[in-house]
């Protein structure tokens, strides 16, 4: 196994299921999934010196995390969202403000370690505040040329805006987005997401991506990348528990077998197929085994497809 080191920035909160509080936040629920795939992950972010932030250290360590890109705040509370889900069970989210992750800081092992990166993992949430926007862009602008940066776009109500979209994407390798993100894109910039696949090209080409993930919630992804390839993943049928998760690990999924230099077709399966797993389970960090995912990945001939992309599946 050709282990990479994976720098995972951002929020690390608890989030607030109709069943109970469990650990997540996108750029964690990324960090765990990539350490379950062997990799060295490290996660960075900042908790409250609060009865959560104790909390969230015991989660991270019980998942296998190293606690040394982590801070504590007295200040600001650990970070928290109120998740409810809708008929089709699809989560809404209460992003609360003001809180620890706002409060990411350059400290020292961040200086030091920043050398040995391969990948970059970062969203736009943590983005909000100034200090955290400062301590991601010093790290991304320091990292190795060849490290892979990793966009995951992941708005959250009146937690973005267009300039720090913009500055993500001139830094990002990879970008992944959600179907229903591609709106605010394409009004942010100029485009037309009516027709995705135009538009997954173009955003490739415009912003000197590698690649680029669409993902369509059941119904699978789309995927492109430099050399002009398109894929359509269709999505595998599984019985929906809890989606909350389940797009962190099919980003997961997929950054682990583009590192492994696999085929685009493959990443799109891989990261598919651990999505719809997760969303079988009650929170975002369940555990999801190798070799559970490479057995459903063999034996699911149940799939949920996307009529608009059926054209691209094999005959």
């Amino acid at each position: 196994m050709n282990q990479k080191t994976i720098l995972s920035f951002g929020e690390v909160l608890w989030d607030l299921l109709p069943g109970g509080a469990v650990i997540g936040g996108a750029p964690c629920n990324f960090a765990f999934r990539m350490h379950n795939g062997g990799h060295r992950s490290i996660m960075v972010s900042s908790l409250g010196s609060d009865t959560n932030g104790t909390k969230a250290q015991k989660e991270l360590i019980r998942l296998g995390l190293p606690l040394e890109g982590l801070q504590f705040v007295s200040k600001f509370p650990t970070g928290t969202v109120e998740v409810s889900l809708d008929a089709d069970r699809n989560p809404n989210y209460y992003i609360v403000p003001g809180v620890a992750y706002d409060q990411i800081e350059l400290i020292p092992y961040l200086e030091k370690i920043i050398s040995e990166v391969d990948v970059i993992y970062f969203g736009t949430l943590a983005q909000r505040s100034t200090r955290s926007r400062d301590t991601l862009h010093w790290l991304l602008n320091h990292s190795p040329t060849c490290a892979v940066k990793v966009y995951d776009v992941n708005l959250r109500k009146n937690c973005y805006n267009k300039q720090t979209i913009q500055e993500s994407l001139l830094q990002a390798d990879i970008l992944k987005l959600s179907d229903e993100e591609t709106d605010e894109i394409a009004n942010f910039f100029g485009l037309d997401n009516k027709d995705l696949i135009k538009m997954g090209r173009h955003l490739v080409n415009q912003w000197n991506l590698k690649c680029c993930l669409i993902t369509l919630g059941s119904k699978g992804a789309l995927a492109f990348d430099e050399d002009g390839e398109t894929i359509y993943q269709p999505g595998f049928k599984v019985e929906l528990k809890e989606p909350v998760g389940a797009g962190d690990a099919c980003t997961a999924g997929f950054i682990d077998h583009y590192l492994k230099k696999d085929l685009l077709k493959k990443c799109c399966q891989v990261g598919c197929g651990l999505g719809a797993l997760v969303a079988t389970q009650s929170g975002a960090t369940e555990l999801v085994s190798m070799e559970t995912l490479e057995r459903f990945l063999n034996t699911c001939s149940e799939f949920q497809i996307d009529a608009r992309f059926k054209h691209l599946i094999p005959s």
